[in-house]
C-alpha cells in the first residue's frame, strides 16, 4: 500500500461495531421480539447475541450439561421480504460457531450455584473464509425491517431438579456493519439461511431427508447426536459419539459421502478446520473447502437428498440426531 505525499498511511475505515440492544429483558418460557431496535441501511457482517442469566439456585440441584445453551430454545431472524436468515436453537448456533472459529464462544457452564451466567452466540452473514466474503453480507438497505424472535425455556433446562430455583434473562446485541451503505461492488448475491431438519430418534430411524429447493445450496452440513434427548427437540440430550457408525450422504444418482466412519469424519474436521479437539457428538461436511461459493451443494435438481447411517449397536430410545445446515438462498 502506498503513502500520500504527507507520509501518512491511507486506510478505508470501512467497518464499525455498534451495540444496538443492551440489557433488554427476555421472557422466560416464552418469546421476545425485537425489530425497531435494528437500524436499516448498512451491510451487516455479523451479529453477536449475548444472553445474561441471573440464576438463583434456591433448592435446585443437578446441573444439566450445556443447560445454558439448551435454555435458548430458538433464535429466529427474518426480513420483511420473507427471508429466513436464522432458525436455530442456541446449542446448534453454539456448535456451529465452535467449528467456524476453531474455538468455542463464551458459554458459562451452569452450576448449582447462584451467579450470572453468560452465553455469546454469533450469527455470521459475510463469510471470511470465502474468496468473496460479501457474497452473503446482509444488505439491510433492501429492507424496511428485520425481526429477531428469541424463545427461552425454563429452569428445567438448567437443572435436573429445579426445586425453587429461578432465572431471569437479559439480552445484548452488537452488530458488525459497514460504515454507511454498501458500495455497489460489495452488494450480496445471496442471503444466508441457518436452519435445521426435524430431529429423529436413532432407535427407530437412521435416515434424515434433507431439504431440497431450487433457490438453495448447502455450504456446510452439521449433524449432532445425543443420548437421553427429548423427541422432537433439536440438539437435545447428552452429546454422544456412540450413535452413528458408518455414514452416507446421497442423492438419487450418487453417493456424495460414501461409507464414512463417524470418528474419521471428526478426525477430518479437526485437521481441516484446525480444531484443538473433536466436538463431541458433532460431525461436519464442508462443501466449500476451496473457498468458492460456487462449490456449495446445489439441491434444486435432486429428487432425493438423504443423510443415512448405521448405528453402532445398542442404541437406546431417545438417541436424538439433528441435522442443521449453513445454506445460501437467492435474494427475494
Amino acid at each position: 500500500m502506498g503513502t500520500p505525499a504527507g507520509g501518512s498511511l491511507v486506510g478505508r475505515g470501512y467497518v464499525e461495531r455498534a451495540n444496538v440492544i443492551s440489557g433488554a429483558a427476555l421472557n422466560t418460557n416464552g418469546q421476545t421480539t425485537f425489530s425497531k431496535e435494528f437500524p436499516m441501511g448498512e451491510g451487516w457482517y455479523k451479529a453477536l447475541l449475548r444472553f445474561n442469566n441471573v440464576f438463583v439456585v434456591g433448592t435446585g440441584t443437578t446441573p444439566i450439561a450445556e443447560g445454558e445453551q439448551l435454555i435458548i430454545k430458538g433464535v429466529l431472524l427474518r426480513t420483511d421480504r420473507g427471508e429466513i436468515l436464522c432458525n436455530l436453537p442456541g446449542r446448534a448456533l453454539f456448535k456451529m460457531a465452535h467449528y467456524r472459529n476453531e474455538a468455542a464462544p463464551r458459554s458459562d457452564a451452569i452450576a448449582a450455584a447462584s451467579a450470572t451466567y453468560r452465553t455469546t452466540l454469533p450469527i455470521y452473514f459475510a463469510d471470511e473464509f470465502m474468496l468473496r466474503p460479501e457474497d452473503t453480507i446482509l444488505d439491510t438497505s433492501r429492507y424496511n425491517s428485520i425481526t429477531l424472535q428469541i424463545t427461552m425455556g425454563t429452569t428445567a433446562d438448567l437443572l435436573g431438579t429445579p426445586g425453587t430455583s429461578t432465572a431471569t434473562y437479559t439480552f445484548d446485541c452488537d452488530i458488525e456493519r459497514s460504515l454507511g451503505a454498501l458500495p455497489d461492488a460489495a452488494k450480496p448475491m445471496f442471503h444466508v439461511n441457518y436452519d435445521y431438519r426435524n430431529p429423529v430418534d436413532a432407535n427407530t430411524t437412521t435416515i434424515i431427508d434433507l431439504e431440497r429447493s431450487t433457490d438453495m445450496s448447502i455450504k456446510r452440513l452439521f449433524v449432532w447426536a445425543g443420548t437421553s434427548g427429548t423427541g422432537g427437540i433439536p440438539c437435545s440430550g447428552v452429546a454422544s459419539d456412540a450413535i452413528q457408525n458408518v455414514v452416507n450422504l446421497k442423492d438419487q444418482n450418487r453417493f456424495i459421502e460414501m461409507n464414512r466412519v463417524h470418528a474419521m469424519i471428526q478426525d477430518q474436521n479437526i485437521m481441516d478446520q484446525g480444531l484443538a479437539a473433536k466436538i463431541t457428538g458433532l460431525e461436519v461436511f464442508e462443501f466449500v473447502r476451496d473457498r468458492s461459493i460456487a462449490a456449495a451443494l446445489a439441491t434444486g435438481s435432486k429428487s432425493v437428498l438423504q443423510y443415512a447411517w448405521t448405528n453402532q449397536g445398542g442404541v437406546g430410545a431417545n438417541s436424538i440426531v439433528t441435522a442443521f445446515a449453513e445454506m445460501i438462498r437467492t435474494l427475494k
